[in-house]
């Protein structure tokens, strides 16, 4: 198992990604996504650390977002998240996505 997949196999929960394959299950990262700036072709943390309201970044093997695209529904535990973009990272020690997910409230459910 190369790097990468060990520290999400380690540090990761289980996750469900719905695709185009059907339903897949893997283990991933998800934490709350930093509020960011540009300043002078730089990107910067704000120095509040606030997290931006319903957004998530998530890291996971490619095999799990392989056949998922935009709004694709994401389940970990008893949150739902839908995906906003995916981009594919590849190292010499492994690969994986970068995702953004945007959390799925009560209310909005109700709404769909």
């Amino acid at each position: 198992m190369k790097e990468l997949e060990r520290a999400i196999e380690r540090l990761g929960g289980t996750v469900y990604a719905e695709g185009g394959a059907g339903i897949k299950k893997g283990r991933a990262v998800i934490f709350p996504a930093r509020l960011r700036h540009r300043q002078w072709e730089e990107v910067t943390h704000l120095p509040q650390g606030r997290s931006e309201a319903k957004r998530y970044i998530m890291f996971c093997g490619t095999e799990l977002l392989e056949s998922s695209d935009y709004g694709s529904r994401i389940y970990s535990g008893s949150d739902r998240f839908v995906l906003i973009w995916k981009d594919e990272v590849v190292y010499r020690t492994g690969a994986y996505y970068r995702a953004c997910l945007r959390k799925i409230t009560e209310e909005e459910d109700g709404e769909n």
